[in-house]
């Protein structure tokens, strides 16, 4: 399975320590533990940044990074197995526990769950401790710039778009 992963470019080179699950709190997992967080699309891990950066477009550079995890790897959790209100905001206990169990069970290195952002794309969680863990690789990294539109601010040439602009 081809995922992303969206972070800022100074990260780059540890995009797959999940040294971020120490310091934060996530949807399916507590502080502490090493977690990496992917998207099934592009558009899903820009929309995975976007809600947790604010409102205002990063100023800092940003890349895009393709990752390649083995099929084989992935254990696949739908919906209708994952308890009610998984999907709140903010996040409830009920998906930390199951993403920290999985993570303490080891049963595989990577977990594919439902995005709470899209009913078509998934997340998938990946666990650097588990064996199985150096099947998967980074095959690519492009650096990434924002569509100011997504944080509710038009471009110049956006703004005039259907106005009569020509100068007299």
């Amino acid at each position: 399975m081809r995922v992303y992963r969206l972070c800022k470019d100074k990260y780059s080179k540890r995009v797959l320590d999940g040294e971020g699950g120490r310091v934060a709190d996530g949807r399916w997992h507590t502080q502490g533990r090493r977690i990496v967080y992917c998207a099934s699309s592009e558009a899903l891990a820009v929309l995975e940044v976007r809600v947790h950066v604010g409102r205002h477009v990063p100023r800092v550079p940003y890349a895009m990074h393709m990752i390649h995890v083995p099929d084989e790897h992935i254990v696949t959790l739908l919906a209708e197995e994952l308890p009610e209100h998984w999907n709140t905001v903010p996040y409830a206990t009920a998906s930390q526990r199951i993403g920290d169990e999985w993570l303490v069970s080891a049963r595989s290195a990577a977990l594919q769950v439902p995005s709470v952002h899209s009913n078509s794309d998934t997340s998938l969680l990946l666990n650097p401790a588990h064996p199985d863990f150096q099947h998967i690789r980074v095959l690519s990294r492009a650096p990434y710039t924002f569509d100011r539109r997504l944080f509710g601010r038009r471009s110049g040439s956006l703004a005039r778009r259907g106005k009569d602009v020509r100068r007299k």
